[in-house]
């Protein structure tokens, strides 16, 4: 050995010591990743489970827009909801309003009631633009695009949900109900109206939505077919089949006439304590005493 290696060798020494000091500080200080920042690709593909979405029975009262949920208690298909705007959760699913089909398997996602809360419901959560429900009233169709949400807060009663003759979604009840936003409430309501599509109702218990408290009363597929017979015209009013006699055909009774040649179409009558009148032509009158026997 050299003199000039011998000098050389305490210096090796000292810098193996240093190296092995540091190793643990490196190893340790690196607990965390995060991966928004990392450059390469992120393969779960391997891991036993992963979780991206919150989970559970009732969506969250508040969200921000791109939120993601997973609802643990809805039916198989109607379990993943998005924050499409702040606060409002929408089913997501389906087909996506292209047409290939039904945005469900039933179809009954439309105009859904949900839970969300003791005290708040959220109706129609799948209503959107791109998937609209739609009600059809006669010849009238009419279009939700936005979910509705309806609060309550004192009382004890029922929740009556329906589509109103005028294409109103509409929350009645003999409680304190409040609608949040794309509804109507109505008080002193303890029934569906005659003339409306009835959709869910709810109890509630001391301005409580009870757990288990609602019926759903949607029908995917209805219809109601009135046909007027001889002397019969039928009209929708309301929503509603309405029956008129057919002028054409039947004759109603108008009133007296002054003169045997006042306004008249044929075959309408009069009657009065004297006369029976009876109208032959245009503006033609003829009556015949009436007497007792």
């Amino acid at each position: 050995m050299t003199k000039h290696e011998s000098q050389r060798r305490p210096w090796r020494s000292w810098s193996l010591l240093l190296l092995a000091a540091t190793l643990p500080v490196r190893m340790y200080g690196q607990t965390s990743v995060d991966l928004r920042t990392q450059s390469k690709t992120v393969d779960f593909g391997a891991a036993p489970s992963t979780r991206p979405f919150t989970t559970g029975t009732a969506q969250p009262a508040t969200c921000a827009v791109g939120d993601m949920f997973y609802k643990t208690s809805a039916p198989a298909g109607q379990n993943v909801y998005g924050c499409t705007a702040t606060n409002i959760w929408t089913l997501e699913g389906g087909t996506g309003g292209t047409g290939g089909g039904a945005e469900t398997a039933s179809q009954l996602a439309d105009f859904e009631a949900v839970r969300n809360s003791s005290t708040n419901l959220t109706i129609g959560a799948a209503c959107s633009t791109a998937t609209p429900c739609n009600v059809r009233f006669g010849g009238t169709t009419y279009s939700f695009t936005n979910p509705a949400s309806v609060n309550v807060s004192s009382g004890t009663g029922t929740l009556y949900i329906y589509i109103s003759s005028n294409g109103t979604l509409t929350v009645g009840s003999n409680v304190v109900a409040t609608c949040v936003s794309t509804c109507t409430a109505i008080s002193g309501i303890t029934a569906f109206p005659p003339n409306g599509i009835p959709l869910f109702s709810w109890t509630v218990t001391n301005g409580t939505l009870d757990a288990t408290g609602g019926t759903d009363f949607r029908a995917f597929l209805s219809t109601s077919s009135v046909t007027a017979g001889t002397g019969l015209v039928s009209t929708l009013s309301g929503g509603i089949p309405m029956l008129s006699v057919d002028s054409t055909l039947v004759m109603l009774q108008t009133a007296v006439p002054a003169t045997s040649t006042a306004a008249c179409g044929q075959g309408q009558w009069a009657t009065d304590s004297t006369y029976f009148y009876l109208c032959v032509a245009a503006s033609t009158w003829r009556r015949v005493e009436l007497s007792t026997w």
